[in-house]
């Protein structure tokens, strides 16, 4: 499941190239290396172009000495991860732009195997300095979505700026103490409690690139052949397949994601896209109406449930 999400993502991503460079000339003109056309009137409205690098600047020792502290990376990965970062968030952000699709799946695979070639042996390391790595660049690029929505509704960028500061202390002070309260054994991450499968796929990932693919079981490295041959051949068959076919392919996304959750979100989540398209076969208008908001409401109840009861069993009311 891991290798067809990385195969798929990395491929499209690649089949994206001219997106791609088209970010580092980005990135080259935004340090004054490009050449300049002419101001966009939004630029009067915008941050001042200064913030960006004065912010760079002023948070990489905080970045690199909290990387060292909390999770033992060495100061020299940690000063890699900033600036390498910076060029992640440029590509996925214009790669966002163009597409509308932020590049998940291929950033983080990409910046585990650079970890796991210049920190071998070292998971904890692997994975977070590539979370910071790829983290960074990928936030970046779904906030683009957020600023485009607060811009069409009349927001002032500046303000938005100065929101999303305040959402990062706010949610670092609410987010990590929750976290500990809800997961006080990170041993139930990938469990029925906490399926998480994106962090099993982040897991089973940095422990190949750690110890070598030679290290895992025979069973799994053909696993792992299949699937980013599968994950390629659907990428491909996503991009180039006739028209009249593509409907028929499977989502690389959705076929891996549903082989490292559990065997009842798999079951739901196919219940619930059977239930949609039915409705949208027979009675179009009423699923154009009703089958978002009534998903968006059935997993936020759920999420919301789940956290309730994660937070009673902790409390010692509830069983395990």
């Amino acid at each position: 499941g891991a290798a067809i999400l990385v195969a798929s993502g990395i491929t499209t991503f690649a089949l994206d190239w001219r997106s791609v460079a088209r970010a580092f000339s980005g990135m080259a003109t935004t340090f004054g290396l490009g050449r300049k056309g002419e101001e966009h009137p939004i630029e009067r409205i915008e941050c001042p172009g200064w913030w960006f690098p004065a912010g760079f600047i002023a948070l990489t020792p905080v970045v690199v000495a909290l990387m060292a502290w909390l999770f033992q990376i060495p100061l020299w990965a940690g000063l890699i991860a900033v600036p390498l970062a910076m060029v992640m968030g440029f590509v996925a952000a214009r790669v966002t732009g163009d597409t509308d699709i932020t590049p998940t799946k291929a950033l983080g695979p990409v910046t585990q195997l650079l970890y796991g070639v210049i920190t071998p042996g070292n998971i904890s390391g692997n994975i977070m300095s590539a979370n910071v790595t790829g983290g960074i660049g990928l936030h970046a690029a779904d906030l683009l979505t957020t600023l485009k929505t607060g811009w069409l509704l009349g927001g002032d960028p500046r303000a938005q700026f100065r929101g999303q500061l305040l959402g990062v202390v706010a949610g670092a002070a609410v987010v990590v103490p929750a976290f500990n309260i809800l997961i006080p054994d990170p041993a139930m991450l990938g469990t029925e409690a906490w399926p998480a499968p994106s962090c099993l796929v982040w897991a089973g990932v940095s422990e190949a690139f750690a110890h070598g693919v030679g290290a895992l079981d025979p069973a799994a490295r053909s696993g792992i052949i299949v699937g980013l041959s599968l994950g390629v051949a659907l990428a491909l068959l996503e991009k180039f397949a006739p028209s009249r076919l593509k409907r028929l392919v499977p989502s690389p996304s959705g076929l891996g994601i549903s082989m490292v959750i559990p065997g009842s979100n798999a079951i739901a989540m196919f219940a619930g896209g059977l239930i949609a398209e039915v409705l949208r076969l027979k009675r179009p208008a009423f699923a154009e109406r009703y089958v978002v908001p009534v998903s968006s409401g059935l997993i936020a109840g759920e999420s919301l449930m789940g956290v309730a009861v994660a937070l009673l069993i902790v409390a010692g009311v509830l069983a395990k």
